[in-house]
């Protein structure tokens, strides 16, 4: 019976008849058809011995299957392992240009990107005061100051971009001496000032003839002592160009931070945040990002900047400041290490969007740093001592770790 049922079906295979888009109703018929001859070989009993019969060549049947899909799972899984091997194959393929991304010359690798001070304790009163001092009919300011030893800090709008001036000299500065602790740039390397590097502005070093030449250490005190944007741009382009300062802020870590024009920008097309700028200093500070030797060299220059017309005026005398301030018509800033008489430190950053000079925006500047400083100095003394019932020893605290509340949203 079994051979009887398989030879039925193979004789319906052969002359079932083809579906084709000519005959919409053949499956119909071919229904009929395969019942007449049933009834047929029923009555044809003759026919059962020749299915029993062995045919002399057999008939192969190819059975396509469809190949069934992966799970969503495994799916993720084979994507995710292909998109990591193309972007290793990536990394090993193109390499890194410049003296501040050369593997090969020392440079390091600045990850992970924590915080280089625990942003625990918002000063929300300090902060209404700053508030209050800021409205200023047509000026924008933004201000960020923080206590990194106990987390104290005041943010008034301090992660808005803003243009950077001569404000974006001190990330220039720390790429030019991250790059020398490297082992990527010689410190005694002479330069000569070219025609590209010419900048109108700030600075004297755009009377010199082309060709002159000048020792690096001296350049890079010119660019931030008197604010020369000749030499800023003469050690933008030793570091590789924009595009390489711009990836290395990149890896520090500075959203807002970006390099897209040579100096002197008076258009203000380069920008920073205020928040950017203290990050940065803090990491400098920390012994993050360069030794301590070229540290003490970065606090050295930065001491004997020229202006001293803003944050200055509001730090009581004995505090120390190292700076770096910028000034065009659309913005004015300032930002610092401030060293207070008893050698605390508070890092603090502020710039002011205004119209073309308007001298209001210098006056807040004073106004601001003269509230934010004391009002830190009324709060150290209690969150030190908050500081020292936590942990026994504060010089041994991470403060990459919130210990007390945390910051505002």
């Amino acid at each position: 019976m079994h051979n009887f049922r398989e030879g039925f079906l193979i004789e319906m295979a052969l002359e079932a008849p083809e579906k084709t888009k000519d005959a919409p109703g053949s499956t119909k018929a071919g229904k009929n058809i395969a019942t007449a001859k049933t009834s047929s070989l029923f009555k044809f009993k003759p026919f059962v011995s020749l299915l029993r019969h062995k045919p002399t060549k057999s008939i192969s049947v190819r059975v396509v299957r469809k190949k069934r899909k992966l799970p969503p799972g495994q799916r993720l899984l084979r994507a995710m392992a292909a998109a990591m091997a193309l972007t290793i194959g990536q990394s090993l393929a193109v390499p890194l240009n410049g003296p501040c991304e050369g593997v090969t010359g020392g440079a390091h690798i600045e990850v992970p990107l924590a915080a280089p001070f625990a942003l625990t304790t918002p000063l929300s009163n300090l902060r209404e005061r700053v508030n209050l001092v800021c409205q200023v009919k047509k000026l924008t300011p933004g201000v960020f100051a923080v206590d990194p030893a106990t987390g104290a800090y005041v943010d008034y709008q301090g992660s808005t971009s803003y243009s950077a001036a001569s404000m974006i000299k001190v990330p220039v500065l720390v790429a030019l001496l991250n790059a020398i602790d490297s082992g990527d740039v010689d410190p005694n390397l002479v330069m000569s000032i070219k025609q590209d590097h010419v900048a109108g502005g700030s600075g004297h070093l755009q009377w010199r003839p082309i060709g002159t030449k000048l020792p690096l250490l001296d350049v890079a005190e010119l660019m931030i002592v008197i604010s020369d944007n000749t030499a800023t741009n003469m050690i933008i382009d030793l570091l590789g160009g924009k595009k390489t300062v711009n990836k290395k802020f990149a890896k520090w870590g500075l959203k807002n931070t970006v390099v897209n024009a040579p100096l002197a920008d008076l258009a203000g097309t380069n920008k920073t945040s205020p928040y950017d700028l203290v990050y940065l200093l803090a990491r400098v500070e920390r012994g993050e990002l360069m030794s301590d030797v070229w540290r003490d060299r970065m606090r050295y220059i930065m001491g004997r900047t020229k202006t001293r017309t803003l944050i200055n005026q509001g730090i009581p005398a004995g505090a120390k400041l190292a700076h770096k301030t910028g000034d065009i018509g659309s913005m004015v800033g300032d930002c610092g290490v401030i060293t207070t008489p008893d050698g605390h430190k508070l890092i603090m950053a502020m710039q002011v969007q205004r119209p073309h000079n308007d001298r209001r925006a210098n006056e807040l500047i004073r106004t601001v740093t003269g509230i934010v400083y004391t009002g830190f100095e009324k709060t150290r003394p209690a969150l030190e001592a908050e500081l020292k019932a936590i942990k026994p020893n504060p010089a041994k605290i991470d403060l990459t770790r919130p210990l007390v509340g945390m910051p505002d949203p």
